[in-house]
């Protein structure tokens, strides 16, 4: 197998996420490290257009969203007696949780965020909202939503003697993590939120002492030129009951289903099933990638 390459920034929560399923999996992988704000010179060729961070790279294939990454990870390097239906979904749960506890963040600190960064984050997660002073009036709303779920997460964690879903840390663990470790970094009281959760604040340092594998920084440059010297190793695979009747070779634009204005993938389909779906992309700086998303969150269309 190719290198395993993540392109990530260190204050990124869904980076921390795949961080900490390396440091489950023993996974050695290399870092490159990339702006938080657009534009992401370096990313963009790779990525044909997706912005959100991370983005996991082996050779040729490049993986975007944490869902098809972690299962990226978990066919490479499966694990003993995974439960990776049930690890899906709470990691979509985790997903989608984290939209109002970003709102929260971003609207309870807008006064310290430097502009671009508040402009940018404002549209790709409150884009919903006509202004952030919509979202600050919505901030106990978002919170009782958050505490009430986060109840959840202490029950289970109690209930199975120490982690989500057992007495071993799984993937699960890694999703939730990625909340709880944002919400100390980024919410103004977010040490006192958690306190309401003695399970889940033990349970955090037991993920901590994890770790994230071992990493080897890698400059984008290099990362580049993995891609370029590479190729896919995804064979050509259509769904046959594709509720979309898209097939291989047929060209689609893919985007985040959400009002984020993202810019479309764009590119030929080599590969899908009915969770995923790899696209071609062209550029003459990586050569021909295979750009794969989930199919889960995501608009697909036929161009």
């Amino acid at each position: 197998m190719s290198e395993l390459i993540l392109h990530h920034y260190l204050t990124s929560p869904i980076s921390e996420k795949i961080r900490v399923i390396f440091g489950l999996k023993n996974i050695s992988w290399r870092s490159v490290e990339i702006p938080n704000l657009p534009p992401k010179p370096d990313v963009i060729p790779l990525s044909g257009g997706y912005r959100r961070t991370p983005i996991m790279q082996i050779g040729a294939d490049i993986f975007c969203d944490s869902q098809r990454i972690l299962s990226e990870i978990e066919r490479q390097q499966p694990s003993p007696s995974m439960n990776m239906g049930l690890i899906q979904m709470i990691n979509h749960w985790s997903d989608q949780l984290f939209h109002p506890i970003v709102a929260v963040a971003v609207a309870s600190s807008s006064d310290v965020f430097p502009k671009e960064f508040l402009e940018d984050r404002t549209r790709l997660f409150l884009g919903d909202y006509a202004n952030i002073e919509s979202v600050k009036a919505r901030i106990p709303n978002f919170t009782a939503q958050i505490r009430a779920q986060f109840s959840w997460a202490e029950t289970a964690i109690k209930d199975n003697s120490g982690f989500l879903l057992g007495k071993e840390a799984t993937i699960a663990d890694a999703s939730l993590f990625a909340l709880t470790w944002f919400i100390r970094r980024r919410w103004k009281i977010g040490a006192e939120f958690m306190e309401e959760f003695p399970n889940i604040c033990l349970w955090e340092q037991s993920i901590k002492d994890i770790g994230h594998g071992t990493s080897t920084d890698m400059t984008s440059q290099e990362a580049l030129d993995v891609a370029q010297n590479s190729e896919t190793t995804f064979k050509s695979k259509s769904d046959i009951n594709d509720k979309q009747g898209i097939a291989v070779g047929d060209r689609v634009s893919i985007v985040f289903d959400g009002n984020t204005g993202e810019k479309t993938v764009e590119g030929a389909v080599h590969t899908m099933d009915k969770n995923s779906i790899g696209l071609l992309h062209t550029n003459e700086r990586v050569g021909t990638v295979c750009v794969h998303f989930p199919r889960v969150g995501y608009r697909i269309e036929r161009i």
